[in-house]
């Protein structure tokens, strides 16, 4: 409701209030119909990553749900903003005071939208998608030394990790990293075998192909060795030996029974990986995540999107 007074509409706090919560700014200029909408935008952010992470992975997936909505809440900031200046500057000083034009409002506001922001960021990097950058070649050539991952954490109560997956967990020997990310090769009750570079699950060694000339023209900026593909349950990956650039090669023969609840990991990368022939197995409980795409990709574009290794 409208009073008898009035009062001057002041371009510059008009954007001020805009950018510290979107749509207060036209709250102030007296469009409550308009700074609503603008002041909720926020909860389309964790909607659609919670949808993004309920349904299978895919790059429609990425940028709809999760890559567009974030976008578009930093274009309703710009947008805000921008038209709240115009419209303080419009009105100028005839404006009638509304019932809710007081700062006790704005402030009640900006703050609610400041602790929902926090709760957001929290929620969503502990529940459903948390973004690494990978700061080592350890699983290269499926990740490369720089590339930006998501690791999806929403997951049914019952999913136990399979032969294949890509898993983050938290580093068994804490030191610089506090998580590491690596291939799931054989899981609990798994007799896992590594003689050379021959790797054996359950006594049957694990199928290679050869990789087209042209995959490993791209591969070879990024890696010296041999690379091959390797088979493992339905999962079909790059795997690459004998890159010996920043050091020595990975320790040699490994034979061992993977305890309950428990996985063995490997890099991609085998002779440069510290993973499961170092430190033994992973409890399922330090899974963190399963890693589903490569968002900003160190080098060439054409990588970017989903990790989807499984065979058709």
């Amino acid at each position: 409701m409208a009073s008898d007074m009035t009062s001057r509409r002041v371009p510059w706090v008009a954007l001020a209030l805009s950018f510290l919560s979107p749509g207060v700014g036209h709250i102030y200029c007296g469009r409550i119909a308009k700074g609503l909408p603008l002041y909720f935008a926020w909860l389309l952010v964790p909607l659609c990553a919670v949808l993004a992470a309920l349904v299978p992975p895919s790059v429609t997936v990425l940028m709809l749900l999760l890559l567009l909505p974030a976008v578009a809440v930093l274009l309703v900031y710009l947008y805000a903003a921008i038209d709240a200046w115009r419209l303080a500057s419009q009105i100028g000083s005839d404006y009638s005071l509304r019932d809710y034009n007081h700062a006790g409002v704005y402030w009640l506001l900006i703050v609610v939208q400041l602790i929902y922001s926090i709760g957001l960021i929290v929620g969503m990097r502990g529940f459903v998608y948390e973004a690494y950058l990978i700061p080592a070649s350890s699983m290269s050539p499926t990740i490369l030394n720089g590339d930006r991952i998501l690791a999806r954490k929403l997951l049914p109560a019952n999913y136990f990790p399979e032969r294949g997956d890509l898993i983050v967990f938290r580093n068994p020997t804490p030191s610089i990293a506090d998580a590491f990310v690596k291939r799931v090769v054989a899981v609990a009750g798994d007799h896992i075998e590594i003689r050379g570079e021959r790797l054996l699950i359950n006594g049957k060694e694990l199928e290679r192909d050869r990789v087209p000339d042209e995959i490993l023209k791209f591969l070879g900026k990024q890696l010296s060795g041999r690379v091959e593909f390797e088979v493992n349950s339905g999962h079909r990956y790059l795997v690459a030996y004998g890159d010996y650039s920043e050091g020595g090669r990975a320790e040699g023969d490994f034979d061992a029974t993977i305890p309950e609840r428990h996985v063995f990991v490997l890099g991609d990368n085998r002779d440069r990986s510290n993973d499961s022939r170092h430190f033994g197995s992973i409890p399922v409980g330090d899974i963190v995540g399963y890693v589903d795409y490569i968002y900003w990709p160190s080098e060439s574009w054409s990588r970017f999107g989903v990790l989807n290794d499984r065979l058709p």
